[in-house]
């Protein structure tokens, strides 16, 4: 392998003339920090002292190091001060230096309000739509992405993580999809399961299940008007969940008919993509039963366009019940 060539007289005249440090030498000329070290000590360069004087405060330490949140490499970088320095002075100070993790954390994240209902919203609404990781087993950050054409969908992705932590939003793809990310705290670690246990809870309680079913609703369900009749439908592949959720339905006195395939395992759908699995809908026309989810979801549903087509069919009950009688009789 051929030698890496740094002339001596420039290394001794950034190195003790200029008093650069190792990382904006090796940043000047080109070559990694390792060489810069090698290379001083092949040319028996003195290193600097530890000792030497420091021209930063503790408070100018805490605010860097604490309040900006700038890792040691960055602050050498910025300043000029030896990492080693650095790292000598925050244990000097009694400053708690970070772990690996939290050093990577850039912005300021907030805990989860710790809200139930708020909790079971999420839960539905991270089954349907969200794509959630954990970087490693010691990662202090659970990752949530979400991609849609829909510019309501990431408006409500935004309402509802954006005092949490930074939103990180894409450009539009050639097939018109945005992809929208935010970093979460551990706060957050409800999110990451996904077995159905995990969620159980949410059945136990009417308020509970609704504000579950209204995140689920506007991740995976549509309010749409068929032959005159308003129709609120939900689809996934877990059929057991949609059968779990008719139930409680059926519990709190609403009635909905079987669940239906929409689309057969293996064929292929309207976006160009083949089914894994049969795709299952619970749906809800008959205006009683339906007033009743319309009512329940006023206070939960947060999606922009859904909204919009829950309003557009709570209109249709009343337009039909002038035209048909009353609908507790429908």
């Amino acid at each position: 392998m051929r030698r890496v060539d740094i002339q001596e007289n420039i290394l001794r005249n950034l190195y003790i003339n200029q008093h650069l440090t190792t990382y904006q030498i090796a940043e000047k000329l080109g070559f990694c920090q390792g060489t810069i070290w090698k290379r001083l000590h092949e040319y028996k360069i003195k290193p600097r002292l530890s000792y030497v004087p420091v021209g930063f405060t503790e408070e100018q330490l805490k605010k860097w190091y604490v309040s900006q949140k700038l890792s040691t490499w960055e602050i050498e970088k910025k300043f000029g001060y030896p990492r080693g320095t650095i790292y000598r002075k925050l244990k000097e100070f009694g400053l708690n230096t970070r772990n690996i993790a939290s050093s990577h954390i850039r912005f300021s994240r907030q805990d989860f309000s710790g809200d139930i209902l708020e909790k079971a919203y999420l839960v539905g609404f991270r089954i349907g739509d969200l794509n959630i990781t954990k970087c490693g087993p010691q990662s202090e950050t659970i990752v949530t992405k979400c991609g849609s054409t829909k510019k309501g969908q990431i408006r409500l992705f935004r309402d509802l993580f954006s005092h949490y932590g930074h939103i990180l939003q894409g450009k539009l793809t050639k097939e018109g999809k945005i992809n929208i990310q935010v970093n979460l705290n551990l706060t957050f670690s409800f999110l990451l399961a996904k077995n159905p246990n995990s969620y159980q809870w949410v059945f136990n309680n009417k308020d509970t299940f609704f504000s579950f079913l209204a995140g689920f609703s506007d991740a995976e369900g549509s309010f749409f008007i068929s032959e005159d009749k308003a129709v609120f439908a939900l689809g996934n592949y877990n059929k057991i969940l949609l059968a779990k959720i008719r139930k409680k339905l059926f519990e709190l006195g609403i009635e909905t008919p079987e669940l239906s395939i929409y689309h057969s395992k293996g064929l292929r759908s309207s976006n160009g993509y083949i089914n894994n699995g049969d795709y299952f809908t619970l749906h809800c026309s008959r205006k009683k039963y339906l007033l009743r989810i319309l009512e329940e979801f006023k206070q939960y549903l947060k999606h922009p366009d859904k909204l919009k087509t829950m309003e557009k069919s709570l209109q249709n009950i009343i337009d039909r019940n002038k035209k048909y009688g009353d609908l507790r009789m429908a």
